[in-house]
């Protein structure tokens, strides 16, 4: 299974997961770290493949330093796999441009119906617009804060407080870019049901959390007021890319955080439990499947020597003298193989004399050598022996 495949079948798996933790986790550990849940999907869909690991280096004598390197190699691709990515790219792209569109065209419509509201108190621009029944933030680029045209009379000036400082937080907080990401992520994960409820949990859970944030700087003494904004505030969905104060179907849970109390402490251990979900996806393995392209994993023993010690890493970027190069490759034995490779690194004008001396060095820690492939050492042994008989001759 290739790695990005890997990643939308953990991804998956996860988004369900954060789906069961989600409210014990609110109620346990407090709104943000519900919604720092959101992070394990999101970042397991964009983990990158694993390099190939490279062990150290194990001296095996005096005059050699062998290096076991283990890399991977195709052998064999699947005929029928292209078609698959061609129906999730697909899917991906339908769903992401539906979206995007929604969005355009709800943002197009707002801005052409709408006029400037005057609000010093905040940073962003603010529009009272027809389009909205409460407010709402937007703009990734340039940042907005959309309110109904009502919005003067509907609300006592406590209340419009509480309102646009509530969308102010959901710029300042960056919550707009993660509900950008929320749309990748649900768009790349189109083929799993659960995508689409994660979607709408993933917002309510911002949504509290923007609540905790603007508590946690007004006091607990603003939430009976503050309640009573969000209730105020009730309006029809919007698209999802988007922040609004609330939608109706939001408001039980809303409210019922409004009173829930953490201490320090315990938030903490809550955005801990999120980062260790978080790592866990990351390193989670899917097994390869059978009609995946399969590969073979070639572990390659190295000898690079100059009779000096340390001088293997500056070797492998060249030699300032003569060098002798030896290879071999052992039988597959299933999707392993071992292969050898020795590179001798010798001073200008050394005398051939010198060079079997060298060579019989070597083929003497090849003899000490028992993790070896047999085959490998027999191979080697014999080329390394032609090669000590040819400078003896000469």
């Amino acid at each position: 299974m290739s790695w990005f495949a890997s990643n939308l079948v953990i991804a998956s798996l996860l988004v369900v997961a954060v789906l069961i933790l989600r409210r014990p986790v609110a109620h346990g550990f407090g709104a943000r770290a519900a919604y720092a849940l959101w992070l394990a999907p999101a970042l397991r869909l964009v983990v990158p493949p694993l390099p190939p690991m490279i062990a150290a280096p194990v001296q095996t004598g005096g005059a050699a330093d062998w290096i076991i390197e283990t890399g991977h190699r195709a052998t064999q691709a699947a005929s029928h796999v292209p078609w698959l990515w061609l129906v999730w790219a697909a899917g991906f792209a339908a769903m992401l441009a539906s979206r995007l569109i929604a969005h355009h065209r709800f943002l197009d419509r707002a801005l052409a119906e709408g006029d400037t509201y005057e609000s010093p108190a905040i940073q962003y621009d603010v529009v009272v617009t027809p389009a909205v029944d409460g407010p709402v933030a937007t703009g990734l680029i340039h940042p907005l804060i959309l309110v109904p045209q009502d919005f003067a009379t509907r609300f006592n000036p406590e209340q419009q407080h509480f309102a646009l400082w509530h969308e102010q937080l959901h710029h300042r907080r960056g919550d707009l870019w993660a509900a950008a990401a929320a749309l990748l992520v649900s768009s790349a994960l189109w083929f799993n049901p659960f995508a689409w409820l994660a979607l709408g949990a993933f917002r309510r859970d911002m949504e509290s959390a923007c609540d905790a944030a603007l508590l946690t700087s007004a006091g607990r003494a603003a939430a009976p007021a503050y309640a009573e904004t969000i209730l105020r505030c009730a309006a029809r969905p919007v698209p999802r890319s988007l922040c609004a104060l609330t939608s109706i179907d939001e408001l039980k849970g809303r409210l019922k955080m409004l009173n829930s109390r953490h201490g320090m402490a315990t938030k903490g251990a809550g955005l801990l439990l999120a980062g260790g979900l978080a790592a866990i996806g990351g390193l989670i393995a899917v097994p390869a499947q059978a009609d995946e392209p399969k590969t073979q994993t070639v572990e390659i023993r190295k000898v690079i020597t100059d009779g000096k010690p340390g001088t293997t890493a500056d070797l492998e970027h060249g030699c300032p003298g003569q060098t002798l190069d030896f290879t071999a490759d052992g039988p597959a034995a299933g999707n392993r193989k071992e292969a050898a490779k020795i590179k001798i690194c010798l001073k200008a004008g050394t005398s051939k004399a010198d060079m079997a001396s060298r060579l019989e060095s070597v083929l003497a820690d090849i003899g000490k050598n028992d993790d070896m492939d047999a085959a490998v050492k027999a191979d080697l042994t014999a080329k390394i022996q032609a090669k000590i008989a040819e400078l003896k001759a000469g």
